[in-house]
């Protein structure tokens, strides 16, 4: 459905600590970087996932957010913890969460710049 996604970051090598060790549990690693941005794919493949350096703006979007997918419950509790020890935001806790639907396990975080990510392992629909 799409070909990849890019975010804008205050402070390029303080959004790849932060998002390496996010991605880690998801299987996802660096696939390349520069001085102007840093790649993430499945198991550090082609990028799919591109920050990028924002000088001198807000750089969060209004209102968006991006999901990515666990395998496991457990993936999900490592990101987030991982996320949560580098700076992030809690919006939604990592667990069960039945008021979404029934079989939904994930959190709902803002990363450093304000970016709401969330994780989910389970279906949600």
């Amino acid at each position: 459905m799409f070909d990849h996604l890019s975010l804008g970051v205050r402070d390029l090598d303080a959004a790849r600590e932060f998002y390496d060790a996010f991605f880690a549990p998801l299987g996802a690693a660096v696939s390349s970087a520069t001085p102007k941005e840093v790649a993430y794919g499945p198991g550090g493949q082609a990028g799919l996932f591109y920050l990028y350096p924002v000088e001198g703006a807000q750089v969060a979007g209004l209102g968006a957010h991006l999901a990515f997918t666990a395998d496991s419950h457990a993936a999900v509790d490592a990101a987030y913890e991982s996320a949560m020890e580098r700076g992030a935001t809690a919006i939604r806790v990592a667990g069960p969460h039945p008021d979404i639907a029934p079989a939904y396990y994930g959190c709902v975080i803002l990363d450093p710049d304000g970016n709401k990510l969330e994780i989910v392992a389970g279906t949600m629909h």
